[in-house]
């Protein structure tokens, strides 16, 4: 696990450039940071290292062939090397030391641009072919690592781990995409392959991204999840099928040459890993969770506590409480607006995990594989429901919807019903968003618009255009896997994998997902809908796991995730900080939205309380990202905005 950053440049690439990006990241490995140029001076690549697999020297990046010709960073960890060195080794390669990077130039020598499709792990990387002049770029297929690049002035590229490298080099347009900002207040995150940054984008999961000294580029996916054919399995045959599938994936996640540990929160996802990786580690496997003891809907430690003591587990236990200077040094580390409040206890229990370990293993991707949310439930009836004749009535729908009280406790079955309802009367393309996000819908949010925004938003792409248009490119699937892959593609993607890499690479701590296993998921797709969600319980084949390998109390629970508590944050801790920064004249929320609106969305009447704490967060989140702009703009020599400009222009 480690930070990367390179320049490709038609004429003489800066060293000194990619130094100082590997500064701004020097978070993500503290062993070591090397630079390298090409011979012929276009090329520079750089490396912070976290020695995982192979402490030695010899796994210094960046790492070549045997002649030199080829050359690779990366960021993160190829699990299936032990397998692959040894075939290359059969077929003549010599190596230099036993790190899982230096399987990728010679499987680049063997099999050209398709050698990504032999890697099992998780990965951002970049090759370079010295004899070719190219520059080969890939994710790993759930996108994991991140990995984000900038054209050039001149046909040059940058890419780095993450956007706040590129902020070092000269010449990166960072003009505000508004498109993203309105994607933005959707989502509570800006969906890829875009940023909040007109100059810089991210390469997606499951790309390679071929560049060229000449400037020419070439992007394409080197896999797909598909859904056919489906196996015909039955649930108890699949449970079967599934507990050998998790063990591997938990076996080959736990190869170190550093200790490993497990986030374990209370719910079975982490728990199965738990008690998986206590049976295969052969040593005391440490586990860390985390609580807030002032409020115990939101406090995991006593069914995580459960399954420590079951698997005699080192447990070590993290309270947190609310800290508003913490919260907004945790925002401001995403580079760009990002609203998941579980971002605060993930860094949380990442600070606490690096103190005792280099690796954690966690549960993250179980839920959107195997239908862990009650989105993929409301999916099923909905389609049910269309089938009847529902959509006829839309209009119905909404009119009774509307005259419905709005939920104040937000949960429960009426906190479901109502939603469920809203969802019900939307249009196809803004199911996804019902369904999966609290925060402002489209006419929500047009009707907080100023006057000035008002008139710009007329140009602006619907933001449930990224879950339409994943759907649409899978034509004919059922209503969960029509569901499961937007979740993948983009709540995964773009939203949860995002929060867990910089929470953990934030403390220079490595997290590990044995969920995530390519092969998981693909067994996972493979399943007839009616044995992945049989019956009406969340994620039945995993409770029925859990049934055998976690105490009652936890195979029972309800699902539960990772979350704060951000109602009683929102009107009472952070209040104060919501409305200085919200209403502020210098505000970005002031420029958007009229202010008499505005003030009124902040006082909360009307509104869902879970939706309420939801959009305020993403609000305040916004400002805090916005209020580091200046900065930021000014690190690389460009111009700030005039606190009374408008936003550039998408």
């Amino acid at each position: 696990m480690c930070g990367i950053a390179g320049l490709l440049l038609p004429n003489t690439a800066d060293p000194a450039v990619v130094a100082r990006m590997l500064e701004r990241i020097v978070h993500r490995g503290r062993d070591g940071s090397h630079v390298w140029r090409d011979h012929s001076g276009a090329l520079v690549l750089g490396h912070n290292r976290l020695s995982i697999i192979d402490l030695s020297p010899l796994g210094t990046q960046p790492l070549s062939n045997e002649e030199g010709t080829i050359w690779v960073v990366l960021n993160g960890e190829i699990y299936n090397y032990v397998e692959l060195r040894a075939d290359l080794v059969a077929r003549g390669h010599r190596f230099r030391g036993q790190s899982d990077t230096e399987v990728i130039p010679h499987l680049y020598e063997e099999f050209g641009p398709s050698f990504v499709d032999r890697l099992h792990g998780m990965f951002a990387l970049a090759v370079w072919d010295s004899r070719r002049r190219a520059l080969f770029l890939a994710r790993d297929r759930a996108g994991k690592k991140p990995l984000f690049v900038a054209d050039l002035p001149g046909g040059g590229m940058a890419f780095a781990s993450e956007m706040k490298a590129l902020f070092e080099v000269p010449g990166v347009d960072l003009g505000v995409r508004e498109q993203s900002l309105w994607d933005y207040l959707g989502f509570g995150v800006v969906p890829g392959p875009e940023t909040v940054y007109r100059g810089i984008r991210r390469v997606p999961p499951a790309h390679l991204l071929e560049r060229t000294i000449d400037g020419a580029e070439r992007s394409s996916p080197y896999w797909s999840l598909s859904f056919v054919p489906k196996s015909e399995l039955t649930f108890d045959e699949a449970v079967e099928s599934l507990l050998p599938l998790l063990r591997r994936a938990v076996r080959l996640r736990l190869r170190s040459d550093v200790p490993v540990g497990v986030f374990l929160s209370g719910g079975i996802d982490s728990g199965l890993v738990t008690a998986l990786a206590a049976e295969e580690s052969g040593g005391r496997l440490k586990t860390f969770s985390v609580g807030f003891e002032d409020d115990p809907r939101f406090d995991e430690r006593p069914l995580a506590g459960l399954v420590a003591a079951k698997y005699d587990t080192d447990h070590t236990e993290i309270v947190l409480r609310s800290d508003p200077q913490a919260a907004s040094r945790v925002i401001a580390h995403y580079d760009e607006p990002y609203a998941a409040p579980s971002a605060i206890p993930s860094f949380a229990v990442a600070e606490a995990a690096a103190r005792h370990v280099r690796v954690v293993l966690n549960g993250d991707g179980a839920d959107e594989a195997f239908c862990g949310y009650r989105h993929f439930l409301a999916a099923r009836l909905m389609r049910r429901l269309d089938a009847a004749g529902a959509q006829f009535f839309r209009g119905a729908i909404a009119a009774g919807h509307r005259l419905l009280p709005a939920p104040r406790n937000g949960r429960g079955p009426y906190q479901f019903l109502h939603r469920f309802l809203r969802a019900l009367a939307a249009t196809d393309d803004a199911r996804y968003m019902v369904l999966t996000t609290d925060r402002l819908d489209e006419d929500e949010a047009r009707g907080l618009l100023s006057e000035e925004w008002r008139a710009r938003a007329e140009r602006f792409r619907s933001p449930a255009r990224h879950a339409a248009a994943i759907q649409r490119a899978a034509p004919g699937l059922g209503a969960l896997d029509a569901m499961m892959i937007a979740d993948f593609r983009l709540m995964l993607a773009d939203d949860h994998l995002v929060k867990m890499d910089m929470a953990s690479m934030a403390s220079t701590l490595e997290a590990r997902s044995p969920f995530l296993d390519h092969h998981l998921i693909e067994f996972a797709a493979s399943l007839r809908e009616d044995v992945r969600l049989a019956g009406r319980s969340t994620k039945p084949l995993l409770r029925s796991l859990a049934a055998r390998l976690l105490p009652p109390e936890v195979a029972g629970a309800p699902k539960r995730g990772f979350e704060i508590p951000l109602l009683r944050w929102m009107r009472a801790d952070l209040a104060d900080e919501l409305r200085d920064r919200v209403l502020s004249a210098g505000s970005l929320s002031r420029r958007i939205f009229d202010g008499a609106r505005l003030a009124a969305l902040l006082e909360g009447d009307g509104w869902d309380d879970k939706r309420w704490a939801a959009i305020t967060w993403t609000l305040l989140c916004m400002e805090v990202w916005w209020d580091a702009q200046p900065e930021r703009l000014a690190s690389v020599g460009a111009t700030a905005p005039p606190q009374a400009a408008p936003l550039p222009g998408p």
